[in-house]
């Protein structure tokens, strides 16, 4: 591994060294490997300006990285792997046309056939043109039926068939919609079922869950759109993950071609996350009924800034930091909401009417209007201090 470590910057020609001696491991046409990301990309020099700076043949299109560990590939060693690659594409190739040949033997042929390998050796067998030859009309016919024992159905008749299979009378199509019956393509059971579109499932759906090679599981519920003009692909996701360390999340995820963001919920915390904060409409015309905040020292002093530990069922343990919902509600009784009846419990004791809050609304509007206030207050002190201080210079002026 040759001394220092580069750095890469998006969509640029000029890598930066740190600790490295370009000039004498590298020169014009020879290349660089990098690292970036799981990624390997082989970058071609066009000049060595120094020991610490390069510029390469193309820009740079992987994300910005520095403090990488690089790797020099001389133009000769380059192309020696390029032209090792087209003997592999040139031996891959002929396989593939003497699979080709041998395929279109196997089903063309009527008799033997010849198998050519790669490698030169051969095998013969049947073509399956023979074998269908010789198993025609092979069947055993007893009593213008075929026996069971020969693969038949011993029956001469649709309904004798029928009979047969334990179907009774079913039709095979335009059949009833009870249990017992068969089922056409259009029986309205089939609604909402995939291909079909309309109705409804009584009862819940599972995503199957899959397991990868980390030891992480997930299942999956899907819905794709294709947009009007027909290029642009959107899907919305929901799934849950259980990590290898044991984390449980809830992800909606939403794609953009092939790229996409993700809102998920943490069951260890019980947070919820987004790719950035969380919004709600805040436009003056969509609000009514405004006022002012009155008296927010007053309401201050009235809300206790507290930290807790939560003991309910489902976060017993985790650490809070807020308001509590009562003295917010003597306040400001329109911030509070209820979460439904049996949401919240202690030692399995359902918690009537709860109670439940947006504490950063709250926080930010109260505050706000609170700094405002002593702003004011402030103000009108030192007004009072000037006047007092005018009044001092003007006594010293008299004595002096």
């Amino acid at each position: 591994m040759p001394a220092g470590t580069i750095a890469l910057t998006n969509n640029s020609t000029a890598v930066t060294g740190t600790g490295t001696s370009f000039t004498t491991e590298l020169k014009a046409n020879d290349f660089v490997v990098a690292v970036v990301g799981g990624v390997a990309y082989t970058l071609g020099i066009k000049s060595v300006d120094s020991n610490t700076a390069l510029t390469l043949a193309q820009a740079y299109a992987g994300p910005a990285a520095s403090g990488l560990a690089w790797t020099p590939v001389p133009f000769g060693t380059m192309t020696a792997i390029t032209a090792q690659l087209a003997a592999q594409v040139t031996y891959a190739v002929r396989g593939f046309n003497l699979d080709k040949a041998n395929w279109q033997g196997i089903f063309t042929g009527t008799g033997n056939v010849t198998v050519n390998l790669p490698d030169g050796t051969s095998w013969s067998g049947p073509a399956w043109g023979g074998i269908a030859k010789s198993l025609n009309n092979k069947a055993n016919l007893v009593n213008d039926v075929v026996e069971v024992s020969h693969g038949g159905t011993g029956q001469k008749t649709l309904s004798g068939v029928m009979t047969w299979l334990g179907l009774g009378d079913a039709a095979f199509k335009n059949t009833g919609t009870t249990s017992g019956t068969l089922a056409a393509g259009n029986d309205g059971r089939f609604n909402s079922v995939d291909g079909k579109t309309g109705g409804g499932i009584t009862g819940s759906l599972f995503a199957k869950t899959v397991t990868n090679n980390t030891g992480t599981q997930g299942g999956t519920l899907a819905s794709t759109v294709q947009q009007t003009n027909g290029t642009t692909n959107s899907q919305f996701q929901m799934f849950v993950q259980l990590a290898s360390g044991g984390q449980r999340y809830g992800f909606m995820r939403v794609w953009q071609d092939t790229s996409y963001k993700d809102w998920y919920l943490d069951y260890n915390s019980g947070v919820g996350y987004a790719p950035t904060a969380w919004q709600q409409a805040s436009d003056r015309r969509v609000k009514d009924n405004i006022e002012r905040i009155s008296a927010p020292l007053e309401k201050m002093r009235q809300i206790s800034g507290c930290t807790w530990t939560r003991k309910d069922d489902q976060a017993k343990g985790a650490f809070g930091i807020g308001f509590i919902a009562q003295e917010i509600q003597k306040v400001f009784p329109g911030a509070i909401s209820h979460p439904p009846e049996g949401s919240l419990k202690v030692n399995g004791e359902v918690i009537t009417d709860p109670l439940a809050l947006s504490p950063g609304d709250i926080a930010a509007a109260l505050h706000h209007e609170a700094i405002l206030a002593l702003m004011d207050k402030v103000e009108k002190q030192d007004a009072v201090i000037a006047e007092l201080q005018n009044r001092m210079k003007a006594i010293d002026g008299l004595d002096a």
